[in-house]
C-alpha cells in the first residue's frame, strides 16, 4: 500500500516532510547501533560496564534477539554471565512431582542456572517495550 499522511501514526500527520525524513533517519541510526549491542553481547567476556552502558539503546525485542543468539552458541542467555550451556535438556515441558504442576522450560533452557534466568527477566522487564 501507497504511504500517505493518513497512513501515519496520529502524532507523525502533522509532521512536515523535513520531520518525517529526519524521524526515519534517526529510526534507522537506531536500529543499527541495536544490531551492533546485539553482535556486541554475543562475545563470551563481555564487560559489565560495557553491556549497563549499552542497555538505554536496546528494547525487550533487541534483549530476547540477544538471550537467543547467546544461546545458539551454546552461552548462558545472561550476557554478563560468560558460563556455557552444558547438559541442555531436550524436552519442553519439565513435571514437578513436589508441586504437582507442569512447567514450560522452552525459555529456561536458554541459561545455566535459575539466577541468571531470574536476573535476565528482572533486566528484562526494566528495558523499553518499543
Amino acid at each position: 500500500s501507497k504511504l500517505t499522511r493518513k497512513n501515519l501514526p496520529k502524532r507523525a500527520q502533522n509532521f512536515s516532510k523535513e520531520q518525517l525524513l529526519q524521524a526515519m533517519k534517526k529510526n534507522k541510526e537506531c536500529t543499527v547501533k541495536a544490531q551492533s549491542i546485539v553482535e556486541q553481547c554475543l562475545e563470551k567476556d563481555l564487560e559489565q560496564n560495557t553491556f549497563i552502558s549499552s542497555l538505554k539503546d536496546i528494547n525487550q525485542c533487541h534483549y530476547d534477539d540477544i538471550v537467543q543468539e547467546r544461546a545458539i552458541l551454546s552461552l548462558c542467555g545472561y550476557p554478563v554471565c560468560s558460563e556455557e550451556l552444558k547438559n541442555v535438556p531436550k524436552k519442553q515441558f519439565q513435571i514437578s512431582t513436589h508441586s504437582n504442576k507442569v512447567y514450560d522450560i522452552t525459555e529456561r533452557k536458554n541459561f545455566c542456572s535459575n539466577q541468571c534466568f531470574r536476573a535476565s527477566n528482572y533486566l528484562k522487564i526494566q528495558l523499553l517495550t518499543s
